[in-house]
């Protein structure tokens, strides 16, 4: 299987990071996934409407993390109290890639019990 195989099949983190330049989301990307490969790629608007359009943990945390690098502390504070996280500490990039990896990982459970 290819990287770009592994980017629009069984979705890893490789994967997904190989996707980015590719001109959309791969097409099993959820609602989190895809709000961060459009913040990757500069199109705030899009990540902020893909991260809103479910209400799981996920895109609550993806919703605080880009409250978060816009500068919106109040909404980022309500966003991670939410999703049951900590205000994130570290840097954006880091935070991206921890979001990236948590959400695959429950992409995988997720599809282990279906």
């Amino acid at each position: 299987m290819s990287v770009s195989d592994a980017a629009y099949g069984d979705l890893n983190y490789d994967g997904f990071v190989a996707s980015l330049a590719k001109a959309i989301p791969p097409s099993s990307a959820g609602p989190a996934l895809r709000a961060l490969w459009y913040d990757a790629n500069g199109r705030a608007d899009s990540a902020h409407r893909a991260a809103n359009a479910d209400a799981s943990h996920s895109c609550l945390r993806v919703r605080a993390y880009l409250s978060r690098k816009a500068g919106d502390d109040r909404a980022a504070k309500r966003h991670y109290w939410l999703s049951g996280n900590q205000v994130w500490e570290g840097s954006c990039e880091n935070e991206w890639e921890d979001i990236v990896r948590a959400v695959l990982v429950e992409v995988v459970v997720e599809r282990s019990y279906l």
